[in-house]
């Protein structure tokens, strides 16, 4: 009987053993999980850093184009009117020619 019980305690032994090892083997798998999940998360955080930094540029270039939009209608009148006022001064000008040479012609 004692000889039984022995047995039964060196092959509970035997287990706990190999369970020790399969958590050891378990354990340096996590610790190996942790390092590249530190790594993951440090890339993460600069990928994070970089894409509010772009943000906030586009922003920025987003207000210069809804400014320039804004003054574009402006821009545009203000075009038209140094147009049609070159426009004006060659009509007047055409006409100041067409009557000088009209003069000589005629005069």
């Amino acid at each position: 009987m004692t000889e039984e019980r022995l047995i039964r305690v060196e092959e509970g032994l035997k287990t706990v053993s190999d369970d020790l090892g399969e958590i050891k083997s378990a354990l340096k798998d996590i610790a190996s999980s942790l390092r590249t999940l530190a790594v993951l998360e440090e890339k993460h955080n600069i990928v994070s850093e970089s894409v509010k930094r772009a943000f906030k540029r586009i922003d920025r270039v987003v207000e210069r184009v809804e400014a320039i939009e804004k003054a574009m209608p402006n821009l545009l009148l203000a075009s038209s009117w140094v147009f049609k006022a070159a426009m004006s001064v060659m009509a007047v000008l055409g006409v100041a020619a067409v009557g000088t040479v009209a003069r000589g012609f005629f005069g």
